[in-house]
């Protein structure tokens, strides 16, 4: 079984030898992005599929194929009942529901899930090392502003665990979370077996750092210029801040599975079994989350 806390130890020591300043990336961050899916280079809204060398358990599933967005995002399994990764922040009943009804659900992971555009600028890359998978889009444009850039990463361990990390949101000369990015901001993860619930009970404030404990699906959501318009249609009026409000960036968010299910969120790798000294040896979601920061 993989043991994060060394992984991530031998990535802060690479880090340190190719000279990258520790305050321009998350502390969680392989700078090693490995091959380029080159089937999305060029493209807009492509998906390709990849093979993972480990079964990757979601909420007591288990996935050896994943499909990678250039709407970024993965999907366990097939591609869902609508067979494509969209702009979840438009089509957000789609995050909850993306269920084809056929087997296992068909999870999303979104690490920041926006209409992003590489027909000028960016790459997306993966690489399997055995017991972690990495997938970077490096460098990517948005629909409104093809050549202003974002980097970002995804890991997923052999264990379940989840890492996003974020290096270089809209961050450059003339860049903006507004003027650069028309569309709004999903990022989150979902088991995408249901439907949307009434009353909401997220989105996540993830930028306090957690630790929180939540179910199979969790998630931030900024809405774009206009405060509190995410979805469309009949399904418009989420709410949510405008994208100004991302403070996510030079950041990350961990996703770690929980016993009982679940996960427990923080913007570190947190040692789980601390967790039950608080009494909650059965991994009970309910009654931990009332106690939780």
């Amino acid at each position: 079984m993989n043991r994060p806390f060394e992984t991530i130890a031998c990535f802060a020591l690479l880090s340190l030898t190719i000279g990258t300043p520790l305050a321009a990336q998350p502390p969680i961050w392989d700078p090693t992005f490995g091959a380029e899916l080159t089937e999305l280079t060029g493209t807009d809204d492509d998906e390709v599929p990849v093979a993972l060398s480990f079964p990757f358990p979601y909420e007591g599933f288990e996935y050896t194929t994943v499909f990678v967005g250039a709407n970024p995002c993965v999907q366990l399994g097939t591609l869902g009942d609508d067979g494509s990764i969209l702009e979840y922040w438009r089509f957000f009943d789609l995050f909850y529901a993306d269920d084809d009804g056929v087997g296992d659900p068909e999870p999303l992971i979104c690490p920041l899930n926006t209409d992003t555009d590489l027909g000028l600028e960016g790459t997306v890359h993966f690489k399997d090392l055995g017991d972690r998978a990495v997938f970077t889009w490096n460098e990517v444009g948005t629909h409104e502003q093809p050549t202003h850039l974002l980097t970002f990463q995804l890991q997923l361990f052999d264990d379940g665990t989840i890492v996003f990390g974020f290096n270089g949101i809209l961050d450059g000369e003339g860049e903006d979370l507004i003027e650069s990015l028309f569309d709004g901001i999903v990022v989150g993860i979902s088991l995408s077996d249901g439907t949307f619930p009434t009353p909401e009970a997220n989105p996540w404030d993830f930028s306090s750092g957690g630790p929180l404990l939540v179910g199979d699906t969790a998630y931030e959501r900024w809405c774009g210029d206009t405060e509190d318009s995410c979805g469309e249609g009949g399904d418009d009026g989420f709410e949510g801040p405008t994208n100004a409000a991302f403070d996510l960036d030079q950041r990350n968010v961990v996703f770690q599975p929980f016993p009982g299910g679940g996960f427990l969120v923080s913007d570190q790798l947190e040692d789980v079994s601390t967790i039950f000294s608080d009494g909650f040896e059965s991994g009970d979601i309910t009654a931990w989350s009332s106690t939780s920061p």
